[in-house]
């Protein structure tokens, strides 16, 4: 068992609660997506700047593949008096050949956990006002980088140890019955290592300096449903209602879409949807099994994860009626 490893994931479990956004800028490039492997590598996004979510012109950024699986387990949902606390387990498994690094202290620090309803990102805490000067946050110490750092070796898992809460406020929640969904984001990529990609693309001549950026470890996703009642029905005392697990494999009708890095919840034709697919002109469509990875798109286009989903199309290929 990595010791290391467990008592890092103490340790950010607390984080977690505490959600905190962090605007993403051209200088800090890797909030959104923080892991990484580095020992393989996507192709370089193709997409327009308009469809990736960095800020960073596409001719920057080196999109690259992160090898660790991340699986989530529901263990229950709490309603609290002014939130609802969701707590769940996890495990972390290497399943390649060789060892690959991971570290607690990503920079700059980005949100361990991502919640979603209806394709819309949701930010499980309301914004507030702060007319307080914000103080620019320096990059931890390479040697506290290091502390925080371990590895998973060749096919070796990782159970997270004790449960991990994650925290959204009442007021976040959908007015009526909305099925939210949650992942967690395997943090890999820290300050020392994308300075190093910097420094050795750099070194290739001015202006080839590229930006390590990945997608997420390769996971299933919670899906849980919650109930809140209109202002008029919590006048009435209505309150809001945890209602459970959904089942991402089972459901009617099933889940319509999946992000690349995902687990697929069912086997399949999937067709390539969103912004980018616009942009490149083309069709895109694959065949995956219930269980194994959602790809990126196929073949030599390398593109932002981000800009498009895999929507589900059937047991039949849509291909050839198209």
């Amino acid at each position: 068992m990595n010791q290391k490893f467990l008592r890092e994931r103490r340790r950010i479990r607390h984080a977690v609660a505490l959600w905190s956004v962090v605007t993403l800028t051209a200088c800090s490039p890797v909030a959104m997506q923080p892991s990484i492997n580095k020992t393989s590598s996507m192709n370089s996004n193709q997409t327009s700047s308009r469809a990736n979510r960095t800020g960073i012109p596409d001719n920057r950024i080196n999109w690259m593949k992160n090898s660790l699986i991340t699986r989530i387990e529901f263990v229950d949902g709490v309603v609290r008096e002014d939130s609802v606390k969701i707590r769940y387990n996890l495990s972390f498994t290497n399943p390649t050949g060789s060892d690959i690094k991971a570290t607690g202290k990503p920079t700059p620090d980005g949100p361990l956990v991502r919640l979603y309803s209806e394709g819309k990102e949701i930010e499980p805490r309301a914004r507030r006002e702060d007319n307080s000067i914000m103080a620019i946050k320096a990059a931890p110490r390479d040697d506290e980088i290091k502390r925080h750092s371990y590895v998973f070796h060749a096919k070796q898992r990782i159970d997270g140890g004790i449960p991990d809460e994650f925290v959204i406020e009442s007021s976040q929640f959908l007015t009526g019955t909305h099925i939210y969904e949650m992942v967690y984001w395997q943090s890999q990529l820290d300050w020392i290592d994308v300075r190093e990609v910097l420094q050795r693309t750099d070194a290739q001549g001015k202006g080839r300096m590229r930006y390590p950026i990945t997608d997420n470890a390769p996971s299933n996703r919670l899906y849980f449903k919650v109930y809140k009642p209109t202002d008029e029905e919590a006048a009435k005392g209505r309150k809001i209602e945890f209602l459970g697990e959904v089942d991402a494999r089972t459901q009617v009708p099933a889940f319509p879409f999946a992000r690349p890095g995902d687990f697929s919840p069912r086997s399949g034709y999937w067709q390539a949807v969103g912004e980018t697919i616009d942009m490149i002109g083309g069709y895109h469509e694959a065949f995956v099994k219930e269980g194994e990875q959602m790809p990126n798109l196929p073949g030599d286009v390398g593109v932002d994860p981000f800009s498009f989903q895999w929507k589900y199309v059937g047991e039949q290929s849509n291909a050839l009626a198209r």
